[in-house]
C-alpha cells in the first residue's frame, strides 16, 4: 500500500533531480515537506510540497480508488515587480513540464494531473515576493 507520504516524498526528489528554473535560470534551492516557518526560509527562490488530502472511493471487487492532492509551491522575489511576476510564471511552466513527464510519479500512482495553479503576491521593504502554487491530483487503487 502506498502512502501519500511515500507519493509526497517522490515528487519531491523528482523536482529536485529535474531542477525546474525560471527564464534567469535560477532553480529552487531547496524542497521543504510542507510550509516552513518564516525563520527557517532559504535564500530564494525555494519551495514546499504538501499533502491536501482527497476522497476516497469505496472498493469495486477488492480495491478502492484514492484521489490525494498535493500542493506544490515555489516562492521566489525580485527588486522588481514585473521580474517576480515572470518568475512566478517560469516556474509554473516548467514545473508543470516535469510533472506531465513522470505523470505516474515513478509508479506509485495511476495517474497524476495538474487540477489548478494560483499565485499570491506580497512586499517585504522594496522586494515583490511571489509563491506559486500548483495542485496536483493523483488517483491510485489500493
Amino acid at each position: 500500500m502506498t502512502s501519500p507520504k511515500v507519493i509526497r516524498d517522490q515528487i519531491i526528489t523528482i523536482l529536485k533531480n529535474a531542477k525546474p528554473k525560471n527564464a534567469a535560470g535560477k532553480s529552487v534551492i531547496k524542497w521543504f515537506k510542507g510550509e516552513p516557518p518564516k525563520s527557517r526560509w532559504p535564500g530564494y527562490p525555494w519551495g514546499w510540497v504538501e499533502w491536501a488530502g482527497g476522497p476516497m472511493e469505496p472498493p469495486v471487487g477488492s480495491k478502492a480508488e484514492v484521489n490525494d492532492s498535493f500542493l506544490l509551491v515555489v516562492v521566489d522575489r525580485h527588486i522588481d515587480a514585473e521580474k517576480a511576476e515572470d518568475s512566478a510564471m517560469d516556474f509554473a511552466e516548467s514545473v508543470e513540464a516535469v510533472l506531465d513527464d513522470d505523470s505516474s510519479i515513478e509508479g506509485l500512482v495511476g495517474r497524476s494531473y495538474v487540477v489548478n495553479r494560483e499565485k499570491q503576491k506580497l512586499f517585504e521593504g522594496d522586494y515583490s515576493i511571489c509563491a506559486l502554487r500548483i495542485t496536483l491530483l493523483t488517483h491510485r487503487r489500493q
